[in-house]
């Protein structure tokens, strides 16, 4: 046995508490956020599921907030009035 080695670690003086915005992102990352694979990620484009890639730096990237718009409000479609009693929504009177 030998001398105990001592390991010296780089701790940050402040930790931000503060979540990281997302700006733009690649298809992996997309499809890793969205818990789909990358060919889902460009059928989606295609069907109007997800806005289209804009191209930055050279390489197809999504505006994070342009992807969240388009899930959450997505084109106008007829309202189910049981998946909406299923998220917690009303659809009645």
């Amino acid at each position: 046995m030998g001398t105990p080695r001592h390991v010296h670690m780089a701790i940050p003086a402040q930790v931000s508490e503060t979540p990281r915005v997302i700006g733009y992102v690649s298809s992996g990352t997309l499809a890793q956020l969205l818990d789909i694979s990358t060919s889902t990620v460009a059928e989606w484009v295609k069907q109007g599921h997800l806005p289209r890639p804009r191209r930055v730096g050279g390489s197809n990237r999504w505006k994070w907030s342009e992807v969240e718009q388009k899930l959450n409000y997505g084109p106008s479609e007829p309202v189910d009035p049981i998946l909406e009693a299923s998220r917690g929504g009303s659809s009645g009177p």
